[in-house]
């Protein structure tokens, strides 16, 4: 009878967990359509039948989860949006306003004005820097900077790169080696990077921002590109935000997964490798501070720079976990070698492979150690390994 009555609140406590990850599942459903749609006509109605709830209640539940009105948030991006377009585009006003969702140039001028508090032609007008991100294109996102051009090619899938920002994209100048007169040619004031054999021939044409691989992405490199463009106090914003949702996803995951371990493994073709803080691990151990395997967590106290291990399949077992994160390489040797992987006696008695918390993430999204990124890649990580908590734990009549 004692066990009967402590598993029922445990049940309740589930089923209102459940709830609870439902009701945001649905607010950020409507974010995403938002942020696809800003520029055409959106209103709460529409958006409340995306959540599939009631108007009002859909209005209140925007509120507890985003801190304001669905319309309060849809309004900022398509300022955000109009702000970067009017540093970085030739469109007109009109034109701009059009483009963000608003068919009245004066409404869309008197708005703006309320908002960032200079009308849209005087922001116009406002001096910024000329940047060119060989490197960094999140952090300079992540501090209201759109650079005139950066290496696509290194910037990641989580980056976003609106198609109105006319961003050129100038990774083939810079591989391998810097053309330093297509460089010169774009008036570049300020050059982010983080390549040490080309920070001397870059500072020969504009003042260099150089970015340390082994230094934080975001308590040191953010800050560092800030005090670089006088941005600090957007660097202060951007943290106290990512902050926040830390805490928020930590708290949320403690009461899904506890202390479970969580690992990382990137499957390549003839190579394992599992990743320790760093990189991959940043958001995981971090920004969400799960817990690692116990032998990273050993060799990264050893090592504070500790990438990853590259391991045989013979040795996943030193790396026992009870969630596991998997990315593949996305080529055919890559693909084999996984195909080989899961049919090993390491692999099937793995912990994580046992309770079914198997997880496969994009290579194209994790490789990138910017402050978008890590943003968002926090966001992914809990996500899914939240939903497999909710498959373990939840009867089957509730899933």
């Amino acid at each position: 009878m004692q066990r009967q009555s402590t598993q029922k609140p445990l049940e309740q406590a589930r089923v209102r967990t459940q709830y609870v990850q439902d009701s945001k599942d649905k607010i950020d459903k409507t974010v995403i359509h938002m942020e696809d749609h800003f520029q055409h006509t959106i209103s709460r109605e529409q958006l409340a039948e995306i959540a599939e709830l009631n108007p009002d209640h859909y209005s209140r539940m925007f509120r507890k989860y985003k801190g304001t009105s669905p319309i309060g948030y849809l309004t900022g991006l398509r300022m955000e949006k109009a702000k970067t377009l009017l540093k970085h585009s030739h469109y007109s006003i009109a034109e701009i306003a059009r483009l963000v969702g608003y068919s009245d140039p004066y409404h869309f001028s008197r708005r703006f004005k309320q908002l960032i508090g200079v009308a849209p032609t005087h922001f116009k007008e406002q001096d910024l820097p000329r940047i060119v991100a060989l490197d960094g294109l999140g952090h300079c996102q992540a501090l209201g900077m759109e650079p005139i051009a950066a290496d696509l090619d290194r910037a990641g899938g989580y980056v976003h790169v609106s198609a109105s920002n006319q961003l050129l994209n100038i990774g083939p100048l810079v591989t391998p080696k810097a053309d330093l007169e297509q460089l010169i040619a774009l008036h570049p004031q300020m050059i982010v990077t983080a390549n040490s054999e080309l920070e001397q021939q870059l500072s020969t044409v504009a003042t260099t921002i150089k970015l340390d691989v082994l230094e934080d992405p975001i308590y040191t490199q953010l800050f560092a590109v800030a005090a670089a463009l006088g941005r600090e106090k957007e660097a202060a914003a951007w943290v106290k935000s990512y902050e926040a949702q830390c805490t928020e996803l930590r708290s949320r995951l403690f009461g899904s997964i506890g202390g479970e371990r969580v690992a990382i493994l990137r499957v390549r073709e003839q190579l394992l490798q599992v990743y320790g803080m760093l990189n991959m691990g940043y958001p995981i151990y971090h920004s969400l501070q799960l817990a690692p395997p116990d032998k990273i967590s050993m060799q990264s106290i050893f090592n504070a720079h500790f990438h990853s291990s590259v391991i045989s399949i013979e040795e996943l077992p030193f790396y026992e976990a009870e969630h596991l994160l998997v990315v593949v390489q996305p080529d055919n040797g890559a693909r084999s070698e996984w195909q080989e992987i899961t049919q090993t006696e390491a692999w099937h008695n793995f912990p994580a492979v046992r309770m079914g918390n198997v997880h496969h993430i994009d290579v194209a999204n994790w490789l990138n150690n910017d402050p978008i990124s890590i943003l968002k890649q926090m966001h992914e990580a809990a996500e899914l390994l939240m939903k497999g908590s909710r498959r373990r734990n939840y009867p089957s009549w509730m899933q």
